[in-house]
């Protein structure tokens, strides 16, 4: 039996196709490059961003179970990459932050990352496509957001 598509699941399709390719492509290139999982690289890529994090709030941005965070944290932490620290205003709770190792790892992956980014986007699309692009999609993550979806 056939399902009937519409121009919204058409397009819903081609975005997945072009996020799960790109994901490809780029751990790929991350692994080959400097030997890190894209999944691992997430992560730093997130604590750069935050300075800290609890490692549950790490796990909801990252949508992973509660063990499967502490797992892939407990890795970061052996493989000296991130560290644990009392979490402020709260002696009981702990943040996630980056090591300066961590921080070298994570310069070293965000080169790799940020040229497959120009050469597998940058080089297809114009500016103002990409413009357009982020347009749309910020459009549509607004739309999600007043509907009552979850963020990241």
């Amino acid at each position: 039996m056939k399902l009937r598509s519409t121009e919204a699941s058409d397009t819903f399709s081609a975005l997945l196709t072009v996020v799960d390719r790109m994901s490809r492509v780029l751990a790929d290139e991350l692994a080959t490059q400097v030997e890190m999982p894209l999944e691992r690289y997430e992560i730093l890529l997130i604590l750069a961003g935050e300075g800290s994090m609890r490692p549950s709030e790490l796990a909801d941005r990252r949508h992973l179970s509660r063990s499967g965070a502490t797992r892939l944290v407990d890795r970061l932490e052996r493989d000296g990459l991130v560290e644990r620290r009392s979490h402020d205003g709260d002696r009981r709770g702990t943040a996630l932050a980056l090591t300066p190792e961590g921080e070298a790892a994570f310069r070293a992956a965000g080169r790799v990352h940020l040229s497959g980014l120009e050469r597998h986007i940058g080089t297809v699309l114009t500016d103002d496509e990409m413009s357009e692009l982020r347009e749309l999609l910020t459009k549509l993550n607004e739309g999600l957001e007043a509907h009552g979806a979850p963020g990241i």
